[in-house]
C-alpha cells in the first residue's frame, strides 16, 4: 500500500522548504477536560492534530496515543518515503492500543480522529497529508480559503456521492446532527484506514491543522480572514483563538498553523 502511496506522489530528490509554525490547545469554556492533542515536529517535518472521543480520560488519552505513536515513528531521520510509511504505521500501531486500552479499562467508546500534515525540510516542495476522521486542513493561498481534508462524517460521505449532492438527505446530514457522526476514527475497527492525499507547496502558502473545535466556532470566512490578516503565525492562531473564545468555545479546539517560507 505504501509503496502504491509513493509511486503515485512520485516523491523524490528536492530542495529546502523553510516553514513557521505555531500552535494551541484550549479545553474552551465550557468541556471539564481537554480531549484534543497536537503534535509539532518541527525536527521531523511531521505536524498533526488529534480529537480525542469517549469522555474524559478515555477521548484524552485516545488523542495522546495517536500523537505519542507519530512522533515516537518519526524521531529516526528518514526520506520523504520514510516518512510516509513511520507516519503509516504509527497511526495502525496508535489503532491497536487504543482499542486494547478501552479493552482494559472497560470503555466502550475510545477513539480518536487524527490529520497529519508531513514534509521534508531538506525535501522537496511538496507535503503529504494523511486523515482519519472530521479534524481538518485547510489551505489559504492568494486570499483563497480551501479545505483540503475530506470530512469522515456521515454528512462528508453523502456530500461527496454527486448523486445525492442535492438531495434532502444530504442538506440535512449537513445542517444536522450527522455532521458529526464520523465514519473513520483511530480505534473503532480492528482495522484503520488512513485517507493520503499529495499536496503541492508554494511560498506564502499558510496550512491550518484544526480540530472541529475551531471551525464550529469560526467559519470559513472568519478563517479566511484572520489568516489572510498576516503577521507572524503565534498573532494569527492568537486571533483564532479570541475569536472562538468571543463565540462561547463550547468545545475543545486545537490548531497548527504552518507558513511556507521558501
Amino acid at each position: 500500500m505504501i509503496r502504491r502511496l509513493l509511486r503515485l506522489f512520485g516523491i523524490g530528490k528536492s530542495r529546502a522548504v523553510a516553514v513557521e509554525a505555531a500552535s494551541l490547545s484550549d479545553r474552551g469554556l465550557v468541556r471539564r477536560d481537554n480531549q484534543d492533542n497536537l503534535l509539532v515536529g518541527r525536527e521531523s517535518g511531521v505536524y498533526c492534530v488529534a480529537d480525542g472521543m469517549g469522555g474524559g480520560e478515555g477521548g484524552a488519552k485516545a488523542s495522546e496515543i495517536v500523537c505519542a505513536a507519530v512522533a515516537a515513528a518519526t524521531a529516526t531521520r528518514a526520506g520523504m518515503p520514510g516518512r510516509i510509511g513511520q507516519v503509516a504505521d504509527a497511526i495502525r500501531d496508535a489503532n491497536s492500543e487504543i482499542r486494547e486500552f478501552a479493552k482494559k479499562a472497560g470503555y466502550r467508546q475510545m477513539a480518536t480522529t487524527v490529520t497529519s500534515f508531513i514534509l521534508d525540510p531538506g525535501g522537496e516542495r511538496s507535503a503529504v497529508l494523511g486523515y482519519v476522521g472530521d479534524s481538518r486542513l485547510y489551505r489559504l493561498r492568494d486570499g483563497t480559503l480551501e479545505q483540503l481534508s475530506h470530512d469522515h462524517t456521515i454528512a462528508g460521505e453523502l456530500g461527496r456521492r454527486a448523486s445525492l449532492r442535492d438531495s434532502a438527505d444530504t442538506g440535512q446530514a449537513r445542517s444536522g446532527r450527522l455532521s458529526h457522526v464520523l465514519t473513520r476514527a483511530v480505534g473503532i475497527e480492528p482495522e484503520v484506514q488512513v485517507e493520503w492525499r499529495k499536496i503541492d507547496l508554494a511560498p506564502g502558502d499558510y496550512y491550518l491543522l484544526c480540530t472541529d473545535g475551531v471551525y464550529d466556532m469560526v467559519p470559513g470566512s472568519g478563517i479566511r480572514r484572520a489568516v489572510s490578516s498576516g503577521g507572524k503565525c503565534e498573532e494569527i492562531v492568537a486571533k483564532l483563538r479570541d475569536m472562538i473564545v468571543a463565540r462561547g468555545a463550547i468545545d475543545n479546539f486545537t490548531m497548527v498553523l504552518l507558513r511556507i517560507k521558501g
